[in-house]
């Protein structure tokens, strides 16, 4: 969904990846929904390959929980991924055995450095 107009939603099946830090999702799809991109970033694929991927900002939802996130535009050959931001911010993680999403606890830990945040109201 769209966090700006609340367009649509579209279905797909995507692979948990807890080894990727943002989700993945095919760009022309994103682009249908009307997300836009944002930036761009340098990935870092795990044969150790860089990239550079568009961004944006939409809401992504597992199992009917929903949390806004950024995405990657993904393109041809890249697999549809669900990072481990997106299952963190929702509380799952995923069980190699069973190959399925299951519910964690949120971990609250004390910080090592200081950063000064801004918070802005959607």
């Amino acid at each position: 969904m769209n966090p700006r107009t609340g367009a649509r939603s579209e279905d797909i099946t995507a692979l948990a990846d807890t080894g990727a830090t943002l989700s993945v999702i095919p760009g022309a799809l994103l682009e249908d929904l009307g997300i836009h991109k944002t930036r761009s970033v340098t990935l870092v694929f795990a044969d150790g390959r860089r990239a550079t991927r568009d961004v944006g900002d939409a809401v992504v939802t597992v199992n009917e929980d929903s949390t806004p996130c950024r995405v990657v535009f993904g393109e041809s050959g890249d697999a549809a991924l669900l990072g481990l931001t997106v299952l963190e911010q929702l509380g799952l993680a995923v069980d190699p055995v069973q190959r399925r999403l299951i519910s964690t606890d949120f971990l609250l830990y004390g910080a090592f450095a200081r950063a000064p945040l801004s918070i802005l109201r959607q």
